[in-house]
């Protein structure tokens, strides 16, 4: 009987054979598709995202994404969405769209991270940065002035970070009231028809109204990628775009926009540079193979200029890294950081030479 109970019948070892076949389809690992991360534009906001005369999305904003997708090797898209979908104002309050909280795309392109914002979600490290300014109509027949909101009735975008509690934490105070326009068209009737003083926004330039000359901080840290605050985003972002920043890419990148695609809105280019950010290399673990360049911008008092040939490129330092004035002697006055932080290093070599 143990001898017949030792054989393995035919069918039997079929059955031990599907058995093995089963188990084998259950624990073959099946093709996972790679994320495609979706960045949310406007696609009204020339040079960096807008649909030209030909209907095509591009921009600025489009070839950085692109950009630092590749030095990541993620897969990325970018789609058109209206404002609401990312911001809006609520009874004089910053939500977050729905588009955004509900998960049709991953991140809402360029937008400026402020107080009220950090409250809600989350951003990348600055792209670039940003100012605030008041607009009235052409030669201020209303006689606006910054310094008395408090009988002023001024318009802000739906979702803005250029609002009334802005207003009161750089020292304005609150205005008389307070006005939310869907979009620049609205805001500009409220001033055409005298409904409004002011437009409190971003933008530094119009053709047809007069921006003040006062400008203004809003933000905490500049124009960014904004997303919830459980995205792993900002984990590959951050240092692909720093990556791709330090290159030198970014900056010849920004120095083609206004020729690529027409005139600047108000955003800067360059992203800011705090004197206590901790990604870049200490400065005196530069210095024995840098070359250096000590120069005053508009953007910083001083800067030193520092070009690696063992990492390939340039990148700076503000005063506070170092003794001012034991560089006075090697200074050179230039009048724009962009233009020498792009330079080669031929051309680098020959402006120190």
């Amino acid at each position: 009987m143990a001898e017949v109970n030792r054989r393995s019948s035919p069918l039997r070892k079929m059955n031990v054979l599907g058995l093995l076949c089963v188990c084998g389809l259950v624990i073959l690992p099946t093709p996972v598709q790679a994320k495609t991360w979706v960045f949310a534009v406007g696609g009204n906001r020339r040079p960096w995202n807008f649909i030209g005369d030909d209907g095509v999305l591009k921009g600025a904003d489009l070839d950085l994404i692109q950009a630092v997708c590749d030095v990541a090797n993620q897969k990325c898209a970018t789609t058109v969405v209206p404002t609401e979908a990312c911001v809006q104002t609520v009874r004089g309050r910053f939500y977050p769209g729905e588009g955004l909280m509900a998960g049709w795309f991953d991140a809402c392109t360029s937008y400026v991270s402020s107080i009220d914002r950090v409250n809600a979600l989350q951003f990348t490290d600055p792209i670039r940065t940003t100012t605030s300014t008041f607009t009235v109509l052409q030669g201020n027949p209303k006689n606006f002035d910054p310094l008395n909101l408090q009988n002023a009735v001024i318009v802000h975008l739906n979702g803005a970070f250029t609002n009334e509690q802005c207003t009161i934490r750089i020292g304005l105070g609150r205005p008389k009231a307070v006005l939310v326009a869907a979009g620049i068209a609205e805001a500009k009737e409220l001033l055409l028809n005298r409904t409004a003083d002011a437009l409190f926004s971003p933008r530094t330039t119009f053709n047809d109204l007069e921006v003040l000359p006062g400008r203004y901080r809003c933000d905490v840290s500049g124009v960014g990628m904004m997303v919830k605050k459980d995205s792993e985003l900002p984990v590959w972002w951050n240092p692909a775009f720093q990556k791709y920043y330090m290159s030198g890419r970014y900056n010849d990148a920004c120095d083609q926009i206004n020729q690529k695609y027409g005139v600047d809105d108000g955003d800067t280019c360059h992203p800011i540079k705090s004197s206590a950010d901790t990604r870049s290399p200490p400065l005196s673990l530069l210095l024995s193979s840098a070359s250096l360049l000590l120069f005053s911008t508009q953007f910083y008092n001083w800067l030193v200029v520092i070009y690696l040939p063992d990492f390939q490129y340039i990148t700076a330092y503000q005063d506070q890294h170092l003794n001012k004035e034991l560089w006075e002697p090697e200074v050179l006055q230039f009048g724009n950081a962009k233009t020498v932080l792009s330079y080669s290093l031929h051309k680098f070599r020959r402006l120190i030479m």
